[in-house]
């Protein structure tokens, strides 16, 4: 996979005359680290749009990347153009889309490219230029669309990554009926004698794994976790968020060097009920030194709430990350299901990969013998 990154926000550039008024940007195509750039020639489409549902475009431009190339400016000339502010811009491969179709990115002329949507510009309100934030539109269904802001800058935890991507998208199918992977299927549903889905996800960076499944999943309970400087770009997309009729979506911090806190110690109000039922990750184990802690804070969710289920989806960067398996086996983790997606983008199919992991938990738990799960409150 590719991402339209904006290296120079969209910025409003006044001419002494007036016609020649223009939106200017910089942007790469890169993968999700920044490490490669596309290397191939594609047309992409700027578009000055209007910032609303309609999303009407007043400036269109074709404008060509090559391969070799490491950016690429953009000027959008509007002085001629009768345009409604606020506008944004957006960048991508096919005209006038209001929202990428994952599936497509699958299609040999896409490259797996996704597109890039500005923050607003409005003159009158003295926004010429946009903050330096970055808009993913993602088509999940025909009525519903994932919206998530990532930042422009270079911090890992307010950025998407390629595996929350595809475990989202493939999360979605798996509520329609439309994807392989049907052991992970049941899990998104609550378990037998209760009435909601508590859902926790680690490590959330942006949001998107748990934002999907609150607006996909009906009567679910979500917790999106990470460490306070995802906080702020977390709650942007909340705001976005169209949740399924009944869920809830909320941000809690959580340090996995640290006890679990106690708005997650005291979520279930029934003592011997399963606090979490489902705990989601992705992206989250390409760092070997930090695995001892996820797993030591997977380990502790485990020991308060009896059957949790965890789901890890990841995109293997190097061989080092395969001491997360085996400290999941220590902690008395088995892997109860498995499950390779492609990537999309790549020339050979299957040349990258992201998989995803169910894994159970076989060790002892604080829940008392004589008390079964399956019979408890809900």
């Amino acid at each position: 996979m590719r991402y339209i990154r904006f290296l120079k926000t969209p910025r409003i550039v006044e001419e002494k005359n007036p016609s020649k008024a223009h939106v200017y940007c910089l942007i790469t195509i890169a993968s999700d680290l920044g490490d490669s750039f596309l290397p191939h020639d594609v047309n992409l489409s700027a578009e000055l749009r209007s910032d609303d549902e309609d999303g009407k475009v007043y400036v269109r431009k074709v404008i060509q990347w090559s391969a070799g190339m490491r950016d690429l400016p953009i000027l959008l000339p509007f002085g001629r153009s009768k345009i409604t502010w606020p506008t944004r811009v957006r960048v991508g491969i096919e005209p006038g889309a209001a929202a990428d179709d994952f599936k497509k990115l699958y299609e040999s002329k896409t490259y797996g490219i996704v597109s890039a949507w500005s923050a607003p510009l409005d003159p009158a309100k003295g926004s010429k230029e946009a903050l330096k934030l970055v808009q993913r539109r993602i088509g999940i269904s025909k009525e519903s669309q994932l919206r998530i802001w990532e930042e422009t800058g270079e911090s890992i935890a307010r950025h998407l990554w390629d595996a929350g991507i595809v475990l989202s998208c493939h999360l979605n199918d798996l509520v329609d009926g439309q994807a392989k992977g049907k052991a992970l299927a049941e899990f998104l549903l609550p378990p037998k004698g209760k009435k909601r889905l508590q859902v926790l996800e680690l490590g959330t960076g942006c949001g998107i794994v748990g934002i999907c499944l609150a607006q996909r999943i009906g009567n679910a309970d979500v917790i999106l976790s990470d460490l306070p400087e995802a906080q702020e770009i977390v709650k942007r997309n909340l705001q976005k968020a169209k949740l399924a009729k009944g869920s809830k979506l909320s941000f809690q911090e959580l340090d996995w060097e640290e006890e679990l806190p106690d708005g997650l110690r005291s979520w279930s109000k029934c003592p011997h009920c399963t606090q979490v039922d489902l705990v989601v990750a992705a992206d989250c184990t390409y760092n070997q030194d930090s695995s001892p802690a996820l797993v030591a804070t997977l380990g502790r969710l485990a020991k308060t709430s009896p059957g949790v289920s965890v789901i890890i989806a990841m995109k293997e960067r190097h061989s080092d990350e395969k001491v997360f398996f085996d400290l999941m086996s220590d902690a008395s983790f088995i892997t109860a299901d498995s499950i390779s997606l492609p990537l999309p983008g790549d020339e050979e199919p299957g040349e990258e990969t992201v998989e995803i992991y169910l894994f159970q938990f076989i060790g002892k738990t604080r829940l008392p013998e004589a008390v079964s799960n399956d019979f408890c409150c809900g």
